[in-house]
């Protein structure tokens, strides 16, 4: 009798573990499909919306001041950014906002002891962090993809005069970097929402 309670319990144990683990599956899809859809809707809305610089500058404005108390350092960025942007230099203005995540990644990993053993003797380079990243899924395929995308843009305005990008690139690129530090934030100061 003991022993048939027992593997009927068991039994029951393995079923709700399947069922949890049924769901859980289920509810990251969805969250992948979400993603997806509102960068599909970002995307639609550039297209329709070649001028957003308005409402770019207003969130860059908004960042500065929630910085001031979180991290002054990237408040202080931002401001370089928003004068970058405010002159026309878009790309240098994107490239001060990818400095900008990678502070946040190295703030979120300086403690982190599985990133540590992960990175080994490799150098700590912002490739390495979007790397770990979405191996512990903090950050989606897609969100990987358009960081890499943007951290090319700092790469290429570091080492190339003069560069100049088509207007569609440097919006995405701005758009991808004020949400890339928006999600970020979360990480590395899990205490302070910007959004």
């Amino acid at each position: 009798m003991k022993k048939g309670i027992t593997a009927v319990a068991a039994i029951v144990g393995i079923v709700v573990i399947a069922y949890l683990i049924y769901e859980n599956v289920n509810k990251n899809k969805k969250i992948k499909e979400l993603e997806e859809d509102k960068l599909k809707l970002l995307l639609a809305s550039l297209r329709n919306n070649s001028n957003l610089s308005d409402e770019i500058i207003q969130q860059i404005e908004k960042m500065i001041i929630k910085f001031e108390t979180i991290d002054k350092r990237v408040s202080n960025e931002l401001v370089q950014a928003l004068q970058l942007l405010q002159i026309g230099q878009v790309e240098n203005a994107i490239e001060d906002l990818v400095k900008i995540i990678e502070h946040l990644l190295e703030e979120h990993h300086k403690e982190d002891a599985n990133f540590k053993k992960w990175l080994g003797k490799a150098n700590k380079t912002l490739h390495k962090h979007l790397e770990f990243c979405k191996k512990e899924k903090k950050i989606t395929e897609i969100e990987y993809q358009f960081f890499i995308a943007i951290k090319t843009i700092r790469n290429k305005e570091d080492h190339t005069l003069d560069l100049k990008l088509d207007k569609y690139l440097n919006a995405s690129g701005l758009i991808t970097a004020i949400g890339g530090i928006i999600k970020l934030t979360e990480l590395a100061y899990p205490n302070n929402r910007l959004s």
